[in-house]
């Protein structure tokens, strides 16, 4: 259990690469309907947001910081093929260097 809401779990399914693609938008619209529903994900089962399509990491990674001000450490875990753990990984570097108030990005990652 996070009860001191430490935790901010954020799960991208980058397999989608037509943002309005009818399937994409089906399967968005029944997972935000169930997640409001049952407080879960439809397709993972976790309590967790699920967003669709492959984010620009720093603009993301910068609202994590905005939200989590005090944070002086993020682990970021990511799962995928090299080009993207790779643009991960870019976007933890560049915000750590960018930064010298804000937390420190670790990112670890599996390539498959």
């Amino acid at each position: 259990m996070d009860k001191g809401s430490v935790v901010s779990v954020h799960i991208f399914i980058t397999q989608f690469y037509q943002k309005f693609d009818l399937r994409t938008i089906l399967l968005y619209i029944c997972e935000r309907h169930f997640q409001r529903l049952c407080d879960k994900s439809l397709l993972t089962g976790l309590k967790a947001v699920t967003h669709f399509g492959r984010p620009n990491f720093t603009q993301f990674f910068k609202s994590v910081q905005a939200v989590h001000p005090m944070v002086r450490k993020v682990g970021v875990f990511s799962c995928g093929p090299p080009p993207m753990t790779k643009m991960v990984d870019k976007a933890c570097l560049g915000l750590n260097k960018e930064s010298y108030n804000g937390p420190v990005f670790q990112h670890h990652f599996k390539n498959f």
